[in-house]
């Protein structure tokens, strides 16, 4: 079983070090490492070269975001398992062993995702909340639930979808997981976090809460027609309340209670799509 670990990298030389360092001291060594530069600036792009030949970079003529970015690593992978992670954010050592075991143990596996811890500037840090084992397509499209920066996936399977929604620079991993699900993927999850996951003030897409709304409300719009189907009347307005109170949460303070608010009214103040 080769994996090909693909990362895509924008402005990121104070963190890519640290990410890579982890890829490097895993205890199952991946096949390769693929860097896709998103068109960097020239001094951010040159930092990359020190980890040659023990990475393979890709160079964006022009940057087109972090889907094309992934997506363009795919398509550049030689190997047979892809495993993604983000430029920011780190393994423990042995996350591709433990996903490489489960695997073979379950061969008609398409993909396997994980737990990931969230790692605060003020030391804080959280595990991601807990989920069913198996990737349905009712758990899909009421909310996101791959952790991409955790995935190992079939290359066959991301290449069959196309990859991630390039249109996309936000949300992208709740659209993935909708099309894995109604593509009928069998994607699986444990509960152990093996990817600790960077959150910070450097971080803008984390703190524009106009940003993830509008995105989660493309998604709801681009599937509406399967969340009708198959959560019934109105999910996929349940859906863009969910996000509006979600961002609420981010957000904070008074306009954060005013989103919350807002996001129950227009979600019809039902528990059942929390």
């Amino acid at each position: 079983m080769a994996i090909s670990v693909v990362i895509p990298y924008f402005n990121r030389a104070k963190f890519i070090d640290e990410c890579l360092e982890s890829i490097f001291a895993q205890s199952l060594a991946p096949a390769e490492i693929i860097v896709v530069d998103d068109a960097s600036q020239p001094d951010q792009r040159r930092h990359l070269d020190k980890f040659l030949p023990r990475i393979r970079i890709v160079d964006q003529p022009r940057n087109r975001g972090v889907s094309a970015a992934r997506n363009a690593g795919m398509w550049a992978a030689q190997h047979d398992w892809l495993a993604f992670n983000d430029s920011d954010d780190t393994w423990v050592p042995d996350k591709l062993a433990v996903q490489q075991a489960y695997l073979e143990a379950n061969p008609e596996c398409d993909g396997l995702h994980t737990a990931i811890r969230a790692m605060y500037d003020d030391g804080r840090e959280r595990i991601s909340d807990p989920i069913a084992p198996r990737l349905t397509l009712q758990d899909a499209l009421h909310d996101n639930m791959i952790r991409v920066q955790s995935l190992v996936i079939k290359t066959s399977v991301m290449r069959a979808l196309g990859g991630f929604e390039e249109s996309m620079r936000c949300c992208e991993d709740d659209d993935l997981g909708i099309r894995l699900a109604t593509g009928g993927y069998r994607i699986d999850y444990i509960p152990t976090p093996l990817t600790n996951m960077r959150r910070g003030n450097y971080d803008h897409l984390f703190s524009d809460w106009r940003r993830i709304v509008r995105a989660k409300t493309k998604v709801a719009l681009r599937h509406s027609s399967l969340l009708e189907q198959t959560l019934g009347k109105g999910a996929t307005r349940r859906r863009i309340a969910r996000a509006v109170r979600k961002a609420g949460d981010m957000r904070g303070g008074v306009v954060g209670r005013v989103l919350f608010a807002g996001g129950w009214i227009a979600g019809g103040f039902d528990r059942t799509t929390d």
